[in-house]
This record gives structure tokens, sequence and C-alpha cells, in this order.
């Protein structure tokens, strides 16, 4: 694994999550929450979907931390924290999951972002004090993870290209 290309590829994730997939871009408003993809959690699911756990843990954390520093919500370490247990979670069963497989891919990208999301927004409101409007977080985590989904077989596309510059062998790659 090749930790540099790994970094500048989040980067890039987060660059175009924060820069396209913004108010005005190419996120849409329904009923008062901008709905964008999660790039970073494809990206994520990818790697846990092919690394090795240890090599799964620092990546998650890498990137979730590095979603919590462009966030607006100002909850550093929460994101990191459930988008690392989410992804050891998911890596540890890796080998029972259709990795090539586009619907196995969408499926598994929607669970997972509803999954991170929502205990996610869940957590932030009761961090901020607020009620806990479970219902709404609800809504919300299945509006992003319905986006993050659709684009997941392309980002998966992309990234697999790139195995060479990332330093995974092909032997990681084989069902």
């Amino acid at each position: 694994m090749r930790w540099l290309w790994l970094a500048i590829l989040g980067y890039a994730c987060l660059a175009l999550e924060t820069a396209a997939f913004r108010p005005g871009g190419l996120a849409f408003p329904v009923d008062g929450h901008w709905t964008r993809p999660d790039l970073v959690l494809i990206l994520g699911l990818l790697l846990a979907l092919y690394l090795e756990p240890r090599d799964t843990f620092l990546a998650a954390w890498c990137l979730g931390m590095g979603s919590d520093l462009v966030s607006i919500a100002g909850r550093l370490g929460l994101y990191a924290i459930i988008l690392t247990a989410l992804l050891v979670t998911i890596g540890a069963a890796r080998h029972r999951v259709g990795r090539t497989s586009a619907l196995a891919q969408v499926g598994l990208c929607f669970a997972a972002t509803v999954a991170a999301h929502l205990v996610w927004y869940v957590a932030a409101r009761a961090l901020e004090g607020a009620p806990p409007a479970f219902l709404r977080s609800v809504e919300e985590s299945v509006l992003d993870a319905a986006y993050t989904a659709v684009l997941a077989p392309y980002v998966f596309w992309l990234v697999l290209r790139l195995r060479g510059p990332l330093g995974l062998g092909s032997e990681r790659f084989q069902d």
C-alpha cells in the first residue's frame, strides 16, 4: 500500500465533496437538507473490502478525520470514530461480499451510508443538546445514502483502475 497515493486520492474525494457537492453546486435541497454523496465513505468502503484489517483501520481513521476537518458541524473525531468502526466491521466480513458486482456495491454503499450518517446525525444533535429528531435523521441519512449509492460503482471502477499507483497488488483483488 502506498499511503501517499491514498492520501492524494482521499484529498481529491474531500475536495470534490466540498467544492462540487455543495449548495448551489451538485448538492440538492430536500426539505431543508442539502443532499450530497459521501465520496470518502465510498473510498473507505472499497479499501475495507480489499485491505487487511490493520490497514483498513488506519485508512478509515485518516479518511474520517479528514472528513471531520472539512465538516462545518465542528464535531472533530466523531465521524472518524463512526467510519472506523463501520469499515473495520465490514472489512471483517469482506469475504462474504461480492466485491465486483455493481449491485452489491450499490447495496453495500447504501446500507453503510445510512448506518454511518444516521449515527452521526443523532450523535451530533445529542452533543448539541438538541432534540434527537430520529425520523428527520433517518430521512437525511436515506437521502444521502441514495446519492452515494448511485455513484458507488463509478468510484469503485475508477479507484480499481488506480490499483497500480496505490500499490495494491492484483492478488488482493481476486474474489
